[in-house]
């Protein structure tokens, strides 16, 4: 119930209390008067002691409710505020307000601070995380790149097979982190606002059958059946960077497939969802446990049984792929499959 119509309440119970009083006692002591006159005074002296006390009844009704329901609404409407955006606002309070107020009002702006400058550091500390992984990611791109096309150059030579191997095998490695680097440099454009976008009208149908047919040969080497199911009705277009979107989906569908053992699948398909495109990813892999499913999407982050059906993986792909469906005005987000095992992936991408 709010304060005003517990105060409206209380007046109007004392109201009722005082005129059933008087008229009580109108009704019982008043008429055993014996002159008309000294009963019509009494009964006007009656009535304007009951206005007395209703006028003073409802000052201090209004007194309550300038001291403490207004302070009450300030203080709410800071903790509103405060909540919405973390602008921490000032409550003034007026002349007499109780001291349980303002000591609630002063916790508030103490925990308000603590709260400030505790963003405030983190902010901070992620300014300077992004700063370090910008900063060693492009340090070490321009070596690793070197050492990838001399390795490269060295395959060209007469080497005996066993070199061969090795230096393929190094080859493999040197552009597994020129990939990591490249990620990292990725995040760091990410969180800094700098990550660009060519926004146009995209074939949704077009791009899905290209990445069914890019992903045929793994998928075949994994033994698992990849399709891409089109509606019959044509898609509409959406309005996406193409290069973005198809990086997205490169990582979803590698995860689906890298993720599900042999014999199972992964289904793809699209669909109108209001003013939105939806694209879903469905695989009948090892799922995600229920303990993981609010970290999936947080840096680094990789699920217990992810590590251990495949080591490679560095937890980012999942970010950056949420990160551009949000900045496409979309988003990214799974559920488990309710009629077998795996989970399904949609992406949301806004109509062109």
């Amino acid at each position: 119930m709010p304060l005003w119509a517990l105060f409206v309440l209380l007046f109007a119970v004392l109201a009722s209390v005082s005129s059933l009083s008087t008229w009580a006692f109108a009704t019982t002591v008043l008429t055993q008067l014996a002159s008309a006159n000294e009963y019509a005074f009494a009964v006007s002296r009656e009535a304007f002691l009951v206005a007395v006390v209703l006028l003073a009844v409802a000052v201090l009704f209004f007194a309550l409710g300038a001291f403490i329901a207004a302070p009450l609404r300030r203080l709410s409407a800071a903790v509103d505020e405060f909540s919405r955006s973390g602008a921490s606002v000032s409550v003034r309070l007026p002349f007499g307000a109780p001291s349980e107020v303002r000591r609630l009002t002063s916790a508030f702006a103490a925990m308000a601070e603590r709260v400030s400058a505790a963003h405030a550091r983190d902010e901070e500390v992620s300014r300077v995380k992004s700063d370090f992984i910008s900063t060693a990611a492009h340090q070490l791109r321009t070596p690793l790149t070197g050492i990838r096309w001399s390795l490269e150059a060295l395959e060209q030579s007469e080497l005996s097979a066993d070199q061969r191997a090795l230096v393929a095998s190094a080859t493999q490695k040197s552009k597994e982190l020129v990939g990591i680097v490249k990620t990292l440099l990725d995040i760091s454009s990410i969180e800094s606002g700098k990550y660009h976008y060519a926004f146009a009208a995209l074939d949704v149908r077009a791009l899905l059958e290209e990445m069914a047919r890019d992903f045929a040969p793994m998928a075949n080497a994994r033994n698992v059946s990849l399709m891409y199911v089109a509606d019959a009705e044509p898609l509409p277009k959406v309005k996406a960077d193409g290069e973005r979107i198809k990086w997205v989906l490169n990582n979803l569908i590698e995860n689906a497939l890298r993720y599900t053992p042999g014999g199972g699948s992964v289904r793809i398909t699209a669909e109108p969802r209001g003013g939105q495109l939806g694209i879903l990813v469905r695989d009948t892999g090892i799922g995600i446990p229920s303990k993981d499913r609010d970290n999936i999407f947080q840096r680094f982050y990789r699920g217990e049984n992810a590590i251990a059906k495949e080591n490679a993986g560095n937890g980012l792909g999942l970010y950056i792929a949420r990160t551009i469906a949000k900045d496409h005005g979309g988003d990214l987000e799974f559920r488990a499959n309710d009629d077998g095992p795996g989970t399904t992936f949609i992406l949301t991408l806004p109509l062109s």
